[in-house]
């Protein structure tokens, strides 16, 4: 086993950091009374744990997990008509389904329209207090600035029906936590990587066969 799935943090409160994300996500949980009806947009850079978060949101329901990268349109349009047929047939008797879109800002405005329409009605549902079992995550990469106008412009659309979960991996928490696996044998991590990310951090254990002295 990969050490990074080995000690892969499996409840929101074992996460490493994202304190903004996480608390943002405990508020709307709190008000909402549950994950059942929410729709979440995980923002940050690649590898600061928005997919970590999504799964384990989904893991915790026990329900069903669907996923699509939103580059490809029609499987994403597929999965988007499921979302709204299983949105409106809901019942108290259904378990929660969680549906997470992958790189949402490389959705088409076609699709942006679909999501409209079925994150309204989902809104609708919730706010009439009628079961409403689905929990929808959009991740992304990418700020507003990174887009060409013309997605700017649909982007807005989606974006203002979502509640926003900036996701941020800090180099003092991942040096804190890798000195304290490697026994301080690696204390700045941070430094020693090209692209910060829990994954580069865990390959670079694996690569130089750093021993884990605490779990």
């Amino acid at each position: 086993m990969r050490l990074i799935d080995k000690y892969e943090p499996t409840t929101l409160e074992s996460v490493i950091g994202n304190h903004e994300a996480l608390n943002r996500i405990y508020c709307a949980v709190d008000d909402n009374d549950g994950f059942e009806g929410l729709v979440i947009m995980l923002t940050g850079q690649t590898g600061s744990g928005k997919t970590l978060i999504a799964n384990i949101v989904a893991e915790d329901s026990g329900g069903m997990l669907y996923r699509v990268d939103c580059d490809k349109d029609a499987d994403t349009a597929d999965m988007i008509d499921l979302l709204k047929k299983n949105t409106a047939q809901t019942t108290l008797l259904n378990s929660n389904t969680v549906y997470i879109f992958d790189e949402a800002d490389r959705l088409s405005s076609s699709n942006i329209a679909r999501l409209k329409t079925a994150i309204d009605i989902i809104d609708l549902r919730r706010k009439s207090k009628l079961p409403c079992p689905v929990t929808v995550f959009f991740t992304t990469a990418k700020t507003k600035s990174q887009l060409t106008p013309t997605q700017q412009h649909h982007w807005d659309e989606l974006y203002t029906r979502c509640i926003i979960c900036k996701t941020e991996l800090l180099p003092a928490e991942m040096d804190a936590y890798f000195a304290k696996l490697t026994g301080n044998e690696v204390r700045n991590i941070s430094k020693r990587l090209q692209s910060l990310s829990w994954r580069s951090a865990w390959e670079y254990i694996e690569t130089k066969r750093i021993p884990i002295v605490e779990s």
